[in-house]
């Protein structure tokens, strides 16, 4: 079989500029690619890397030596993770900077663009990574379809992998630089790398951008091979089907929904949670979070995929405002943030996420400050499809079909695992919404999306070191809810792409 030559973007600090480049990834260093077990090893590499180099990911089983630091964890990382616990609203900031820890007084200018949501330097991470990770996937792609072998398992396993990871990217990528109400507005996007030069400098509609997606996925859980335990992260039926979810739940109230899109959301999210179940104690919770090792956790019946990192001395849980540990500085992993007032109405005191989420890293449940551990000591986490956010979602699309009944035993059963029936709301929709804020409050994305597509505005207030008390308010669809799209990597030299509006170049 003639050789053919996958080119890779590994360690070397080599980038070109533009999203049309980033598809179009060009080698840094060259590894001569002869079979679906060479693509499957580098492939492997990339899975390693999202692991944090620790993973299950069995070394003798299509692993590989070559890392991708530089392209990172997919659009994921602890400045990310940072931004948008900053950038939703369960947080009482007021004594943020006065009171905070050294490190807050440091941080305190990166600090103040997050409570301003205009984090533009993380915007720019992330569209960095979503494209560089879309780009990796487009060129596995092109090797696997010049090798021309005929259909396997293995091929489905290599081909399904990069697949639903590219369009897990496209996805998320979406969602933070597409303004929610303008359907002309989506993203470049471009998944055939043999026609890159076609307008891929243009952005698509959100119509063109999810019915992408929608196929890439679509065909991707039609397909018949099982996954390979020992290799794939997000070839996985309940991964596709929660991604799924997730999109239908997002869709649904955009400027391009469809009638069916509840009713989609509801069938994939079900279908996510065959064989798993909510966490009804406190002790079945933790092992969400209480983790010992950096790991891809796929056993847990809690969750269909759970990313973790881990940063050694310095992890994004480094937490201001305890006043027990607020002094020690730099190297003070283990203070927390209190809850907003508003935030904490939403609880009843036998709610038993009051005591996972609240309290100091020495257990002791401190009823007068209720303070945020976010993360743990040892690192930070991710949880990227929940059983919790599929419950909810199936409350959620039948409450929007007007099915209150339903709804309601959806939302009833969700409360009882967390041993709570307390309604802060006599709206089954409004009430659903308010149980996804206390569940996720600080997890990623989740409460920032949750605002965005539901046209929600936030306050904050802070406490600015120089000016004093500050006040800011983002409206419903503010401009600031599209992501800033980087000058320097991008606007610079794609004069195709314009700005999203708003921003100023």
């Amino acid at each position: 079989m003639k050789k053919i030559t996958l080119l890779l973007v590994l360690c070397t600090g080599i980038w070109i500029s533009s999203c049309d480049k980033y598809l179009d990834v060009q080698p840094a260093n060259v590894k001569a690619i002869g079979s679906m077990e060479d693509i499957r090893g580098v492939l492997g590499g990339y899975l390693e890397t999202i692991a944090n180099h620790r993973s299950s990911i069995n070394p003798d089983n299509g692993s590989s030596p070559y890392w991708y630091d530089d392209i990172g964890f997919m659009m994921m990382g602890s400045q990310i993770l940072f931004m948008f616990s900053f950038y939703e609203h369960t947080i009482d900031r007021t004594e943020l900077l006065l009171q905070g820890s050294i490190f807050a007084q440091y941080q305190a200018e990166d600090i103040i663009k997050a409570l301003n949501w205009s984090s533009i330097e993380i915007h720019g991470d992330l569209w960095d990574r979503g494209y560089k990770t879309i780009g990796l996937m487009n060129r596995i792609l092109d090797e696997v379809a010049a090798l021309n072998v005929p259909d396997s398992d293995l091929k489905q396993q290599i081909v399904g992998e990069a697949r639903v990871v590219r369009a897990w990217c496209a996805f998320k990528l979406l969602q933070y630089f597409a303004p929610f109400t303008n359907e002309t507005l989506g993203i470049p996007l471009k998944f055939d790398t043999k026609d890159l030069a076609s307008n891929i400098s243009l952005r698509k509609t959100q119509t063109e951008v999810y019915d992408m997606i929608l196929t890439e996925l679509k065909e991707v859980l039609a397909y018949t091979a099982s996954t390979d335990e020992s290799y794939n992260i997000f070839y996985r039926k309940g991964v596709i089907n929660g991604i799924l979810a997730q999109l239908y739940m997002y869709k649904a109230t955009g400027p391009v929904k469809a009638e069916d899109d509840w009713a989609n959301a509801r069938t994939h999210a079900m279908a996510a949670l065959e064989g798993k179940y909510l966490a009804s104690s406190s002790d079945a919770l933790k092992t969400l979070f209480a983790s010992t090792e950096a790991k891809v956790d796929f056993e847990n019946p809690h969750t269909q995929i759970l990313f973790f990192w881990a940063y050694g001395s310095l992890p994004m849980s480094i937490q201001w405002g305890n006043p027990i540990n607020r002094d020690r500085g730099l190297g003070d992993r283990y203070a927390g943030r209190p809850f907003h007032a508003d935030y904490l109405a939403l609880f009843d005191e036998d709610d038993f996420r009051m005591e996972e989420k609240m309290f100091i890293w020495n257990k002791t449940y401190n009823e007068n400050n209720k303070w945020l551990m976010i993360g743990y000591p040892i690192g930070n986490w991710y949880q990227m499809i929940r059983t919790a956010d599929m419950h909810l979602i199936v409350a959620e699309s039948y409450a929007r079909e007007g099915d209150d009944g339903n709804a309601k035993q959806w939302l009833d059963a969700f409360k009882a695992s967390r041993n709570t029936s307390y309604y802060a709301s006599t709206d089954i929709l409004t009430e659903i919404l308010n149980e996804r804020t206390k569940e996720f409050a600080t997890e990623y994305d989740i409460v920032w999306l949750d605002l965005k597509r539901n046209e929600m505005s936030i306050t904050h207030e802070f406490i600015d070191p120089l000016d004093g008390l500050q006040t800011l308010t983002l409206e419903s669809n503010d401009y600031r809810f599209a992501f800033y799209i980087p000058i320097d990597s991008e606007l610079s030299v794609n004069t195709n792409l314009e700005q999203n509006p708003g921003w100023a170049n």
